[in-house]
This record gives C-alpha cells, sequence and structure tokens, in this order.
C-alpha cells in the first residue's frame, strides 16, 4: 500500500507539471489578465509620467499640430482635385489654449434618382455576396449586412424624406478631426491605466505612446480627407456609413491595434508569476 501510494502521488505531480508545459517542452507562462501584479513605487510613478507626460507633450505640439493638419488637407486637396475652399476654426480648449482645425467649406452634395438606384443596386449586391460567402468568413458576411442595413436607411431617407438635409460636410469634417483629438487626448492616460502597468521595459512603453500618438496625428486627418473625396464624388448617401463605420471607430480600432500588439512583445525577465520549469523523468 504505501509503494502504490507514493506512486499515485508521482503520478499526480507529474500531471500537474503537465499543465505548464508546452508542445515543445518550454513553460507554458499564464497569461497577461490572471497575473497578479503589485504596485511597487516604481510601477505607479513610471505610468504617471507616461501617463501625464503623454498628454502634455501632446498639448504642447497642437499648435503646430494644427498648422501640419491645414497643409495637409490644402496639399492633398489640390492632389486630388477637389473643389472645395480650405478654411480654419480656432477652438478654444481648458488653459487657453488654442488650436486651429481644417475646415471644408463645400456644399454637401444630395444624391438625385440616378444615385438613389446607384446606391440601391450596389447594396443588394452586397448584401447577395453576404449570402455566397464561405461558412469561415461569418465575421466578413455580418459586418457587410450591417453596412448594407446602414445605407439602405439613408437611401430610404433620400427617397422618402421631405425634409432638408441637415447635416452639412462642414459638420462631419469637424465632427470627425474633434473626435480624433479626443481620441488622442485620452489615448497616453488609458494607456496609464492599462498597458504601463504590466512588466514591460519603459523605453517600450514610451516608444508605444510616442508611435501610437503619431499614427493618430497622421491617421485622423488622413481619414477624414478619403471621407470629404467619397462625399464629394458619392454624395451624401454615403455619409451615414463613413461616420458610423469608418469614422471614429476607427480611431478606436487604431489604438486597439496597438494596445494588443504591446501586449505580444516579451514581459520583463524575472516575472515572479511564471510557473517554474518541469523537469520530466
Amino acid at each position: 500500500m504505501p509503494g502504490s501510494t507514493q506512486a499515485a502521488l508521482e503520478r499526480t505531480r507529474r500531471l500537474e507539471g503537465l499543465r505548464f508545459q508546452g508542445h515543445r517542452g518550454g513553460v507554458i507562462a499564464p497569461h497577461r489578465s490572471m497575473v497578479g501584479l503589485r504596485w511597487s513605487a516604481w510601477r505607479l510613478v513610471s505610468s504617471l509620467v507616461l501617463a501625464l507626460g503623454g498628454l502634455g507633450g501632446l498639448l504642447a505640439v497642437l499648435p503646430r499640430l494644427g498648422t501640419a493638419w491645414q497643409a495637409l488637407f490644402l496639399r492633398v486637396r489640390d492632389l486630388l482635385g477637389l473643389a472645395a475652399p480650405i478654411g480654419d476654426q480656432t477652438l478654444l480648449l481648458p488653459g487657453g489654449l488654442r488650436f486651429s482645425l481644417p475646415v471644408v467649406a463645400a456644399l454637401t452634395p444630395l444624391p438625385d434618382a440616378r444615385a438613389l438606384w446607384i446606391a440601391g443596386i450596389a447594396a443588394l449586391a452586397v448584401l447577395l455576396l453576404s449570402f455566397l460567402l464561405p461558412q469561415r468568413f461569418l465575421p466578413l458576411r455580418y459586418f457587410l449586412r450591417l453596412l448594407v442595413l446602414l445605407q439602405g436607411t439613408a437611401i430610404l431617407f433620400f427617397a422618402l424624406s421631405r425634409d432638408p438635409f441637415p447635416y452639412r460636410l462642414e459638420d462631419h469634417v469637424f465632427i470627425l478631426l474633434t473626435a480624433g483629438l479626443v481620441v488622442m487626448g485620452l489615448a497616453p492616460l488609458l494607456l496609464g491605466l492599462t498597458l504601463h502597468v504590466f512588466d514591460l521595459p519603459f523605453w517600450r512603453k514610451l516608444l508605444l505612446t510616442l508611435l501610437l500618438l503619431g499614427h493618430l496625428a497622421v491617421f485622423v486627418p488622413l481619414n477624414v480627407l478619403v471621407h470629404v473625396w467619397l462625399i464629394l464624388h458619392g454624395t451624401a448617401l454615403v455619409m451615414p456609413v463613413l461616420f458610423l463605420v469608418f469614422g471614429l471607430l476607427l480611431d478606436v480600432f487604431v489604438f486597439v491595434t496597438f494596445y494588443g500588439w504591446a501586449l505580444s512583445w516579451g514581459a520583463s525577465p524575472g516575472r515572479r508569476d511564471a510557473p517554474p520549469p518541469v523537469h520530466l523523468g
């Protein structure tokens, strides 16, 4: 009996060790969401420095950022040959800060009967495509149906409504640019509350903050310029889909993408929560 008990204990220990071993013999570290982190003075200070420093750096470069966006709008307008005058609008921010946003002073083209028919046929074609896609593309199928639903509501509005369309292209540009600025302002703070608490080297956290803000500083105005081009050529019919799906939501996806990329980096050496290596006899 003592021998059988000892053998059972050995088997139990062996099986327990296999829980933490990968198929190539390496140790499977616990996911970051399951790892307990102790708040140290350095973890707290570094998170605050990166979060507040990122926000402060963004506020410091806002005037130059507004000038850069203005120049970008003028340059891209000329490259695309858009008949859209570009102006500027000054935003008064807390603390007496001023930020100049580019403004597109162009009339919003409204769809005629021909545009409604073309949009309707295109929406039906996309809906049919969503049913023809293989089952492994199920998320894409539902996404295409969502686009058709949104586009269908826009077609019905312009086909049936007799009220004037209240949403101007100028409003569209202004809202998306200000929403992008809000995402840029919140990004360092959100990183400070989430990513920066993990065991990653300080320089990597700083680099990620700079890369994220730099990417958004270029992506936000370029995305809005694509909207302007599509609206001027596709009329106000495309506004709902652009605003609801390809506007602020894309800015948020940029943040999520950078965050996920950063969490794929290896943690600092010596993580105390990783299970010890298992040696099998």
